[in-house]
């Protein structure tokens, strides 16, 4: 008898194959990852032949009442799940590979447009604790213009919040405007520095991120 074939890493349509499950009615089934970031169990002859490219979504976003892929809500969200479960993805090792997670309500494209509704202009989804989960308190629009102060003043920060340094033991809330830097008082404690940098931002920025 010929050995079975092994096609874990191979990739049907939008379906990396995982790892094979088990045989089923002579069926070998396979755990496959779609790009939009599901997994579904696919038997051989399914991926071999095309009859299955995908979990679904493909065939959905066509037919579904909802309109999604039309909108930057749903490219949006169809990224936000691959970084997330593809291990295929580009961004995978910034996102899913460290643990961040979309909050399950949000696994479903509707969910996540009610919640979140439409961008506007050139805004993209924002996290507000940018080492947290996609949640609805978490995620929000933003411009690139917000998101770019987030991402600079986030590095190297000791503290775990945007724009508050830690300082011979004490908390200090800090801003850059037109490259000259703006401080907040010393605090021991660190959620008086944090109100201090939203006060910065009021009147550096006009904007609380």
């Amino acid at each position: 008898m010929a050995k079975a074939r092994d096609i874990t890493g191979c990739v049907f349509g939008k379906l990396t194959v995982l790892e094979f499950v088990k045989s089923e009615k002579a069926k070998r089934m396979w755990r496959c990852m779609c790009e939009c970031g599901k997994t579904i169990e696919v038997p051989t002859g399914s991926l071999v032949t095309g009859n299955t490219k995908s979990c679904g979504c493909y065939h959905m976003e066509r037919i579904t009442k909802h309109g999604g892929w039309q909108k930057g809500s749903y490219n949006t969200w169809r990224a936000m799940m691959r970084r997330c479960y593809n291990p295929k993805d580009k961004d995978f090792a910034k996102y899913g590979a460290v643990g961040v997670v979309v909050q399950e309500s949000w696994h479903e494209y509707i969910a996540f447009a009610a919640d979140v509704g439409e961008p506007e202009g050139t805004q993209t989804l924002h996290r507000i604790d940018p080492y947290g989960d996609y949640t609805k308190e978490n995620c929000m629009w933003a411009s690139p213009i917000v998101q770019a102060r987030v991402t600079r003043l986030h590095k190297n920060n000791k503290t775990g919040h945007v724009g508050v340094a830690l300082r011979n033991g004490k908390y200090m809330a800090e801003i850059t405007v037109q490259r000259k830097k703006y401080y907040g008082k010393c605090r021991a404690v660190l959620e008086e520095a944090i109100a201090d940098r939203k006060e910065l931002e009021r009147l550096y920025w006009g904007e609380v991120t």
